[in-house]
């Protein structure tokens, strides 16, 4: 295999039987005409080789790309495609070309979609990031393209962010919650080490229950969630439904997950148990019965860091400000006061 050093456009082209030409468009993202067989070839090769471009004659590196790069953890996620489409919104009007890339989750492969962003040259970047810490980040920092962070936070702040108020607003819902009687709230999350936003809602459920006889415990799904999983734990939460016990999901898709499994069981919603979720994107409304939910704007956050990012360009802000984009308490019917 080539060393990565010395590997050149030549090389990459020779390899993957295409001309320099046709690399050199695929690097720069310009990928009309294209067929998707030649991308896939180039990229293999690149992959291989570990290619990088040349950055040390910054005086070849071309004012603008006019390219854009948005990075979100799950693709699959409806939030993530919402937000996508507010700053597609955006950007549509101004000639940028955005280009999508999917961490799938993973910290290694988010690094790998920002170094191929970086190769591309974007003008910016939109980073829904997978790791809290500002030191995962340093060779990002180091490139000097701006970048905006949305839904989540790095801590310390290093660029702008657009996110919720996520500890507030989970704290309106434990309230409610504990206001209408609920003796047990079990919050329902992937780990929570793993994501702040997900330690703060939780946090704030806890922190509502301080002085209240109402208990809070966690079910953390490591590796996903099961029917005999989730059967097992409300059995013990409830006391068999002795205790009144409301489930609460930290993001859309769990509460996707829960409310299937709980309607496998035949287990009624809100008589059996109470149940709720941070995120929304309209479908818990469609849901029967209709689900009560913190009901996020995605799409109003992917906008804000559009513009955001816009101002870094034009050189209007460099501050690492935090743009809190209001969300709002859904109250519907899955949850069921004492008489």
């Amino acid at each position: 295999m080539l060393k990565k050093k010395r590997v050149t456009i030549s090389e990459i082209a020779k390899l993957a039987g295409v001309s320099t030409a046709t690399v050199s468009r695929f690097i720069n993202g310009h990928y009309e005409k294209m067929a998707l067989e030649t991308r896939e070839k180039i990229q293999k090769v690149i992959d291989e080789t570990g290619y990088h471009i040349n950055r040390q004659a910054q005086s070849l590196k071309i004012q603008s790309t006019h390219l854009i790069g948005v990075v979100v953890a799950d693709i699959e996620n409806i939030f993530s495609s919402i937000l996508f489409k507010g700053a597609d919104e955006v950007f549509e009007t101004s000639g940028y070309q955005i280009l999508l890339m999917n961490s799938d989750s993973s910290l290694a492969r988010e690094h790998e979609q920002l170094q191929r962003l970086l190769d591309l040259q974007v003008d910016g970047i939109i980073l829904q990031p997978m790791s809290e810490k500002a030191s995962d980040y340093a060779y990002l920092k180091a490139n000097d393209t701006p970048v905006v962070i949305v839904d989540r936070k790095i801590i310390p702040q290093t660029w702008p962010e657009v996110t919720t108020d996520n500890y507030a607003y989970s704290k309106v819902l434990a309230q409610l919650m504990i206001r209408m009687g609920y003796a047990r709230i079990l919050v329902v999350s992937e780990p929570l080490a793993e994501n702040a936003v997900r330690m703060d809602r939780y946090r704030a459920v806890k922190d509502a229950a301080i002085g209240t006889d109402t208990q809070v415990t966690h079910l953390e799904l490591k590796n996903g969630l099961t029917k005999e999983l989730l059967y097992s734990k409300l059995m013990t939460e409830t006391d068999n439904f002795a205790v009144k016990t409301a489930i609460y999901c930290l993001k859309g898709t769990v509460l996707m997950q829960v409310r299937t499994l709980l309607a496998e069981f035949h287990i009624t919603i809100p008589t059996d148990v109470g149940l709720t979720a941070f995120d929304d994107w309209n479908v818990a409304e469609l849901m029967q019965p209709q689900i009560t939910t913190i009901q996020q704007q995605p799409k109003l956050m992917g906008q804000r860091a559009a513009e955001v990012l816009t101002q870094a360009f034009t050189g209007k802000t460099d501050a690492p400000q935090v743009i809190q984009v209001e969300s709002q308490l859904m109250v519907r019917h899955s949850l069921m006061a004492d008489d």
